[in-house]
């Protein structure tokens, strides 16, 4: 992709961003939970298709996609508090306006994710699960860091989009939950359409000096930061949350369960393709 072509699709993005503002003030929160309503889509609940989630009854499946959904929540917002510190002390470093005025919309929609994420966590559950992410040092390549921030963000958010897009339709989930994926799925095509095209741009800019060695590299990278995104959708304190005994235990094993396993490679397979379209990742 040419840089002329890069820069017309920020311009592009940038406008959809600013014609389609989403105010997060107009979502209507619930006085307190429904412990009849679903939060968390069960197909997509950790446990499910375990011996423990064919133990419960369905009151105590709907506890556990409240905290789910709380643990789903907290890692966007962990997520995106760590994105938006990177990209704004990146913001305005060089010659590329174009791509300065499009990542200050992309802070600005992630910063209103987080206000839609932290106001679930703290009306009905009264906390946000701990930050569970390690962040390495940067490498002193301003560039190679660049983007390999955005290829974590594109495998972080291809998963998670992944969640939104499902929930967002499903009517058994509680209408604030349904709205609250509806609207992040959204303005997430915007970032993930860039997050693509930022990565072939860089890849093509150095098709030359980027040898296998240095590629093989990146695809080990994000490799490692695949499974590491994955492992944080087992929480074992939800599961505590929602009353499960021995949690620390069920935590230790359902991750290696044959449904979860199964349900992580189908993701993997159905989301990725991009990137390893791109040989970031290895060939499913």
């Amino acid at each position: 992709m040419s840089q002329i072509d890069f820069d017309q699709l920020l311009a592009k993005l940038s406008a959809v961003s600013e014609e389609e503002f989403i105010d997060p003030g107009r979502l209507e929160w619930p006085a307190e939970v429904d412990p009849d309503a679903w939060y968390f889509t069960p197909e997509l609940i950790s446990l499910y298709g375990s011996d423990i989630w064919e133990s419960m009854d369905e009151a105590q499946r709907k506890r556990l996609s409240l905290t789910e959904a709380v643990n789903f929540f907290s890692l966007n917002i962990h997520g995106e508090k760590h994105l938006i510190s990177e990209i704004s002390r990146r913001l305005y470093t060089g010659e590329e306006s174009e791509l300065s005025r499009y990542l200050l919309h992309f802070v600005d929609e992630e910063t209103r994710h987080m206000m839609y994420f932290s106001g679930f966590c703290r009306r009905y559950a009264e906390k946000i699960y701990p930050d569970r992410t390690m962040h390495g040092e940067d490498s002193g390549d301003a560039e190679l860091d660049m983007f390999l921030l955005f290829a974590r963000i594109n495998v972080f958010e291809e998963i998670v989009d992944h969640y939104n897009r499902i929930m967002a339709k499903d009517k058994r989930l509680a209408p604030v939950v349904r709205e609250i994926n509806r609207i992040h799925h959204v303005e997430e095509l915007r970032h993930l359409n860039f997050g693509r095209n930022f990565l072939k741009h860089c890849l093509d800019r150095h098709i030359d000096d980027w040898d296998d060695a240095r590629r093989q590299e990146l695809r080990n990278h994000l490799s490692s930061y695949l499974q590491f995104v994955w492992k944080q959708y087992y929480n074992p304190e939800a599961y505590q949350d929602a009353g499960i005994d021995e949690a620390f235990e069920v935590w230790r094993v359902v991750a290696n369960a044959p449904r979860a396993v199964q349900h992580r490679n189908e993701v993997n397979q159905k989301r990725l393709s991009y990137l390893r379209k791109l040989h970031l990742l290895e060939a499913a």
